[in-house]
């Protein structure tokens, strides 16, 4: 008995648990952008199967929903366009994954750093609402 319980334990200190919270900060136009990813939200959404060819949300279904969120925080203006950069999936651990969209707004004719937006989306659909702030 004490084997098993002793194997048990062996076992179950393998398992990976998916990362703590994880925040990503971003400033455009005098705001801050905060999105942030609780351990907790991770660990409710489904895993990205090893056998499975694709993750449980598209591409194309993150895109459209990561343009949803951004249309309810940014607008076009004459001068500038929110232009979608790149999608890319990053791991969380076990198993747990999340699509990160990013945005540029591009200026016709500038050279500079451009202001920037990321939004994420979670393989069970949810696009994370950012807190938004005044850019101190």
């Amino acid at each position: 008995m004490a084997r098993l319980a002793i194997f048990a334990l062996a076992v179950a200190s393998l398992v990976v648990p998916a990362r703590a919270d994880t925040t990503f900060y971003r400033y455009a136009f005098s705001k801050q952008y905060i999105v942030s990813i609780s351990r907790e939200a991770m660990e409710r959404t489904p895993s990205w199967k090893a056998d499975a060819e694709n993750p449980p949300v598209s591409a194309r279904t993150a895109m459209k929903l990561a343009n949803g969120m951004k249309d309810t925080l940014v607008k076009d203006s004459e001068d500038f366009k929110w232009t979608l950069k790149a999608t890319s999936l990053q791991p969380a651990g076990n198993g747990k994954w999340y699509w990160l969209v990013h945005y540029d707004a591009e200026f016709p004719g500038s050279t500079g750093i451009p202001n920037h937006l990321r939004l994420v989306v979670l393989m069970d659909g949810t696009a994370i609402q950012p807190v938004v702030k005044d850019d101190p």
